[in-house]
């Protein structure tokens, strides 16, 4: 201390030393003044609100904002970045380059850089953070950090809000107008003058109903354009059937409507489904009934829950089979997902597929949440009245196809109650986190309280059995008695014609005396007959390839030492094979012996495919004759196989142990016998037979089991395999290879066929008869049956219902079967007794073949039916049947997005509304409402609008009402007051005057069909194809449309048609095609034509005034009267055809853009 003293003690002049270090601080200020002021004009600036906090908004607050608070840190305001987290602070006001905040974004390590999602932070963004952070991180004093989520404007419930009294209450038409004016007030805006009366006609009519007025609507409007008028014309609009068809085709563009696609080529349905039509006229019924809209919502989402016998209602669920895609059920899922969210609650679920969403309170979790409402969702194919039961819906098989059925309709159920969700990362299916178990189906934590219990739902019979709908029962019956009423007419028209047979019985028997006698003869002769008894199965396959097998379906056992005998001929050598099949289906092979050429060949025993030969035969030397023996021995997986030649005592195989490969039919049932005869060869079989212990079959194709001339497929088992190639054939035959008998054996059966046609038609009438008639009080009895489920508890008069039911099943079942095995033959015979040159002959075998044998099949199922069982109470249902409960899933999410108290549901509807009304939405962002989103140019408006729904039953007609009788709708353009208002609002964002909008490419199209008197106006209906647009006239909806080449008609290509991919809004280009459309293509040269004849006017003045009342519901200006005329003169002139320049005038008219302008 005694040195610092001395040392500053030589400084006596205190005072002096003072001033001198005030000059020098003066200086260094100045300095440093120039300094900072020189930095700040060089350096670049760096703001805070437009360049820093959108960018950490962007990146940064999903994790570390309201939502969301990682490590306790907080990014949404300057002063919470400033203060740091649960690691410390962020930025260092004394270390500007060392914070840790630059050492993060800048990291080049994945694990420690930040964001940890997305990419990585550019270097001009990360520069731009530096520049803060060295500026001292500086933000307005005044800024608040984000609200909580919950606060929101639409995650709030809308309350109505107090009308505003507004300066000039008599402009008010209702509280839409006050709502809207008070804005105008706050802006000082004027509102536009009313649109002239023809112009608010012609816009509701296209508004309500997507066509034009008539003159003569127009007329009467013009003469009295009051309120009370105007109000009467919206009633009766949406009272009109074309209500629904065009607000139809705004709600197919939100719920994403589209027809099925995928391979349309190859006709492999890959999205959504060829019966959906049915959920697009189950849009415009529901409309045109003023269904609720939450009941239109429930019903698309789980009308299979809520509605289960209405049968009105399930073509709704059409809207998720929209979103079927079947080479990816996950696809479904996430479509179901994300469009469910957009659509209706204006929620973007699908930002959450990979992490929790960036700007709603909505988590990773809450996405699988979601999805699993979904889960076990599956697609059924029903029936309609009056068409054929469709096909089951084929299962989901990767790279599968599925056919297009359009018979019909499509629903959901939910097929896989137990379907697990499962939680996986990085928005890929195959990252399962199987650790975090199956997600349960649940809704965001912020409108949870609003979720109702999730309750198994009892469907009721017709949920869950199709066939016992009531119209489906009526309908069945109705078939069945049409079906009587035809049997019946066929038997009076035959037995009404009596014929004498005497001479054509006499016929027959001549023919058989002689067929017998040559027959004789040709064996004796050493040519090959049957080879046992009368008959043996001839195979024939010169071309091609026959397969016949027997699926053994009565063998219970197969013990070692079953034996499986058969005798064969080959009469013409090349291959033929008997086989034990391993899996018939594959095509794989267990047991096999094969005649090829001379070589007897089979599988090595121990051995699956190690092919050995077993034998020879001489077939030039006579050798063609064999009876080949097997002794199974399953244990030891192996037969011994032994061949002697017949007709003599040579054997040509000793036994010989061969390959089994696991054959046991038994066990498996697509493991059959076959007898597989390949080209270039002609076999006989006969004496088949297996005997398994106790068990005997034997097959030796002898009458009167077995019939002459035909095929043994439906008898005892036998069936054609599909592999079988024509024109190969087989067939049971008395003749075989006696050629020399052919001929005779050919008059015998035209004189059979002739004496059957004459005698045997009547009687197969009267067959057919008594079976449909046997059917019909089976197909009583058994609705009788079903009906009698209807109440929860059994009774024993149930039962006996149910007993009945069965009885009188197989009753018909086998009458029906003998009857059309009766009729195969007869038809067979007469077809067989055209000439060759008869074109219709082979169609006729081939149909009546396969009659025979299917009905044959029945016969034999319903004969071991009966041994099985001759009392029962499982009766054949009228349909399929699914689960009789569902999940509940779907209904409980349907009556969340539906709740009352539900804040966004009844907002996004009404943004619907109005955008298609006043060609501008309240919320921009029409299917986000959430944070990230557009705030409501009108919140007060939005609100009174959604609780005036909900108020009033979801009815979408009155909310219609409210909107185009408002004095808001019906303002006009603007022009007298456009100057001083465009400077304020250039956007019109406060609705001072009308918008405009161009019609869609449907309302053209339909509208030029309309003026022109040509549009077919029938209600709903089967899709039509694009391609026959031009050649019919329906209402442009139900044309199909699909996203991909072709999904739109060729005309609406042009004027930005619905993307059926999406389409919350429409676009509108302007393109010169357009134009050209409008003037010189099929549909307008037809269209003026046509539209040129509904104008009656003689003078070209009166034509002009006509033709602007119907094309552009208007009167013309005294310019335009001038331009049209002097247009006149110059086309007749030309055309020297005053029809021509009548339709020239009309083209121009169609052109104007007063025609395709709503304004």
């Amino acid at each position: 201390m005694e040195q610092r003293h001395t040392r500053f003690s030589v400084y006596r002049d205190r005072p002096a030393l003072t001033r001198r270090y005030q000059r020098i601080a003066v200086l260094c200020a100045l300095f440093l003044c120039v300094v900072s002021r020189y930095l700040t004009v060089n350096a670049p600036a760096v703001d805070y609100v437009t360049q820093v906090k959108p960018l950490l908004r962007e990146r940064c607050y999903s994790c570390h904002g309201t939502l969301k608070q990682e490590s306790g840190l907080r990014l949404d305001s300057g002063a919470l970045i400033r203060q740091g987290g649960d690691s410390g602070p962020i930025v260092l006001a004394t270390d500007p380059s060392g914070s840790p905040l630059l050492e993060r974004i800048s990291a080049q390590d994945p694990g420690h850089r930040m964001p940890p999602i997305g990419k990585p932070l550019s270097a001009e963004q990360i520069q731009l953070m530096r520049e803060w952070v060295a500026a001292g991180s500086p933000s307005p004093a005044d800024e608040q950090p984000e609200e909580d989520p919950r606060q929101h404007w639409a995650f709030r419930l809308p309350v109505r809000p107090t009308l505003p009294i507004i300066p000039r209450p008599d402009w008010a038409y209702n509280p839409i107008d006050q709502l809207v004016y008070a804005v105008y007030d706050r802006e000082q805006l004027t509102p536009a003058q009313d649109a002239d009366p023809a112009v608010r006609l012609r816009r509701v009519y296209l508004d309500l109903i997507g066509l034009p007025p008539g003159t003569a609507e127009l007329a009467a409007f013009l003469e009295d354009p009051s309120q009370d008028h105007y109000l009467r014309v919206v009633d009766r609009l949406l009272a009109s059937p074309q209500y629904g068809e065009r607000w139809g085709r705004h709600w197919m563009d939100v719920w994403r409507y589209s027809d099925w696609y995928g391979r349309r080529k190859e006709n492999d349905v890959r999205n959504s489904a060829p019966q959906i039509w049915r959920w697009r006229d189950w849009i415009v019924n529901s409309l045109n009934q003023d269904k609720s809209y939450a009941r239109m919502v429930e019903e698309m989402l789980a009308a299979d829950e809520l509605a289960a016998t209405d049968d009105s209602a399930w073509p709704a669920t059409g809207y998720l089979i929209r979103n079927y895609y079947s080479l990816n059920p996950n696809e479904w899922m996430r479509h179901s997902v994300e469009y469910t969210g957009k659509a209706f609650l204006g929620l973007t679920f699908n930002c959450a597929h990979c992490h929790d969403h960036k700007y709603d309170p909505i988590t990773h979790e809450d996405y699988f949440r979601m999805r699993a409402f979904f889960e076990p969702l599956g697609i059924r194919q029903d029936r309609i009245p009056g068409q054929p039961d469709p096909p089951p819906y084929p299962p989901y098989v990767y790279s599968g196809s599925r056919k297009a059925v359009r018979v019909g309709m499509v629903r959901v159920y939910d097929e896989r109650p137990d379907a697990e969700t499962w939680f996986y990362t990085g928005g890929d299916e195959r990252n399962k986190d199987k650790q975090r178990g199956s997600i349960a189906p649940g809704v965001p934590a912020f409108l949870a309280d609003l979720f109702p219990e999730i309750k198994p739902v009892n469907l009721p019979l017709s949920g869950w059995y199709p066939g016992a709908r009531p119209n489906i029962q009526k309908a069945i019956l109705e078939e069945q008695q049409q079906a009587i009423a035809a049997a019946e007419q066929r038997a009076l028209q035959l037995t009404a014609q009596p014929v004498d047979t005497r001479d054509l019985e006499q016929q027959v028997t001549a023919a058989q005396d002689a067929f017998q006698r040559e027959l004789a003869a040709a064996i004796q002769s050493g040519q090959p007959g049957a080879l046992v008894g009368k008959q043996s199965l001839y195979l024939e396959a010169v071309e091609g390839r026959r397969i016949v097998q027997n699926e053994l379906p009565n063998l219970k056992t197969l013990p070692v030492g079953t034996e499986i005998s058969f005798q064969l001929r080959i009469l013409q050598d090349q291959h033929v094979n008997f086989q034990l099949a391993r899996d018939t289906v594959k095509g794989l092979t267990a047991l096999y012996v094969s005649f090829v050429a001379g070589t007897i060949n089979s599988y090595r025993a121990g051995t699956e495919y190690q092919e050995f030969v077993a034998g020879t035969y001489n077939f030039s030397g006579g050798e063609n004759h064999f009876k080949v023996t097997l002794v199974i021995d399953p244990p030891q997986d192996q037969a011994l196989l032994s061949v002697q030649l017949m007709g003599s005592d040579r054997v040509l195989v000793k036994p010989v142990p061969i390959a089994l490969n696991g054959w046991n039919p038994t066990s498996n049932p697509n493991q059959p016998f076959t007898f597989d005869c390949r080209t270039g060869t002609k076999a006989l079989v006969d004496q088949v037979t297996l005997v398994a212990g106790k068990q005997k079959f034997s097959w030796g194709f002898e009458p009167p089991r077995f019939t002459d001339g035909e095929d043994v497929a439906g008898i005892d088992g036998w069936v054609i395999h599909p592999q079988s190639i024509a024109p190969a054939s087989s067939f049971v035959s008395m003749i075989a290879a006696c050629e020399s008998a052919r001929e005779s054996y050919t008059r015998l059966k035209r004189a059979e066929t002739a004496f059957q046609a004459a005698s045997l038609g009547a009687q197969v009438a009267q067959r057919g008869v008594a079976a449909n008639r046997l059917k019909l009080v089976s197909l009583q009895a058994t609705i009788a049956a079903d009906n009698a489920q209807r109440v929860a508890a059994k009774s024993p008069k149930t039962a006996a219902l149910a007993h009945a039911a069965y009885r009188h099943e197989l009753a018909a079942n086998l009458a029906m079967a003998q009857w059309q095995i009766m009729e195969a033959r007869f038809e067979m015979g007469r077809a067989q007794a055209l000439p060759d040159t008869d074109q219709q002959k082979a169609a006729r075998l081939k149909q009546y073949e396969k009659q025979l044998a299917t009905a044959r099949k029945q016969e034999q199922a319903t004969t071991s039916r009966r041994a099985k069982a001759a009392e029962s109470a499982a009766y054949t249902r009228l349909s399929r049947v699914t689960l009789q409960q569902s999940t509940g899933r779907r209904s409980s999410l349907a009556r969340w997005i539906t709740h009352p108290r539900n804040p966004l549901t009844p907002r996004v509807a009404v943004n619907h509304i109005w955008l298609r009304h006043f060609q501008s939405p309240l919320v921009e962002s029409v299917y986000d409402f959430g944070r990230n989103g557009k705030t409501p140019t009108h919140p007060a408006l939005l609100d009174w609008l959604a609780v005036e729904l909900v108020a009033n039953q979801w009815s979408m007609k009155h909310l219609h009402r409210l909107m185009v009788t408002s004095h808001v709708y019906q303002l006009g353009d603007g022009a007298a007051v456009q100057t001083a208002n465009r400077e304020k609002d250039r956007d019109n964002r406060w609705l001072w005057h009308r918008n405009q909008g161009r019609m869609e490419a449907e309302v053209i199209r339909d509208s030029l069909l309309f003026l022109s008197g040509r549009l077919n106006q029938t209600l709903g209906g089967q899709v039509l194809l694009n391609t026959e647009s031009t050649s019919t006239r329906r209402r442009s909806l139900y044309y199909e449309v699909y996203p991909e080449a072709g999904g739109n008609m060729a005309f609406a290509e042009l004027f930005d048609p619905a993307n059926p991919g999406e389409c919350f809004r429409r676009s509108a280009t302007v393109v010169p095609q357009q134009a050209l459309a409008l003037s010189n293509s099929q549909l307008i040269h037809a269209a003026s034509a046509a539209t040129t004849r509904q104008i009656d006017a003689a003078t070209p003045t009166a034509f002009i005034h006509a033709a602007f009342r119907h094309i552009l519901a208007r009167n013309e200006t005294d310019t335009e009267l001038a331009a049209c005329l002097e247009f006149w003169k110059k086309q007749q002139q030309e055309l020297q055809n005053e029809s021509q320049v009548r339709e020239s005038l009309v083209r121009v008219l169609f052109n104007h853009n007063d025609f395709v302008t709503i304004r």
